[in-house]
């Protein structure tokens, strides 16, 4: 599980390091873009290129907010149920979770292998290069759900009561 959550963790820090940088490129693209169409000369290109780094940024980003449980989240059925249910719940929300991000990587790996052959407008690179964000997020997506998954694992596992860990009474 350590190695999970460790994994998980770098992965994140990766991602985040990557945002920051494509941030930074559709930043210095706009811009020299507007400068290059005030002077009278336009770069062709650079709407397509901020184009496939935000849509990268969108799905990147959502791993990140994941990682960060920036999602919304409720406080719902759970509660009323007891901590036992509402672990419960919450391994079989994050089983579900993982069908999906495993469906989304399945099928965005089949759809940036069929893209191969399609080539973008101004830069005429293969669209599977674009395309290829969708199952990696996916499976950025997979690592951190299942390192949640240990963790929601391992606090469920009954642990020692108090008096056997440290050899004194609870404090009331």
């Amino acid at each position: 599980m350590q190695a999970l959550q460790r994994v998980s963790g770098a992965l994140n820090a990766a991602v985040e390091k990557l945002l920051m940088a494509i941030g930074a490129a559709i930043c210095v693209i706009l811009f020299a873009q507007v400068a290059f169409r005030y002077v009278g000369n336009s770069l062709g290109w650079s709407e397509e290129v901020s184009r496939h780094l935000l849509v990268a940024i969108t799905f990147l980003g959502g791993t990140v907010a994941y990682k960060r449980a920036s999602f919304i989240g409720l406080q719902g059925i759970g509660h009323w149920f007891g901590p036992a249910f509402q672990r419960s719940m919450v391994f079989a929300l994050q089983l579900l979770t993982l069908a999906c991000f495993g469906l989304i990587a399945w099928f965005g790996a089949t759809y940036t292998i069929k893209a191969a052959e399609h080539t973008s407008a101004s830069l005429q690179i293969p669209m599977s290069i674009p395309y290829a964000v969708i199952p990696i997020a996916a499976l950025v997506f997979i690592v951190h759900v299942l390192a949640d998954m240990a963790a929601t694992r391992a606090d469920a596992a009954p642990s020692a009561p108090h008096e056997a860990r440290s050899g004194k009474p609870p404090v009331q």
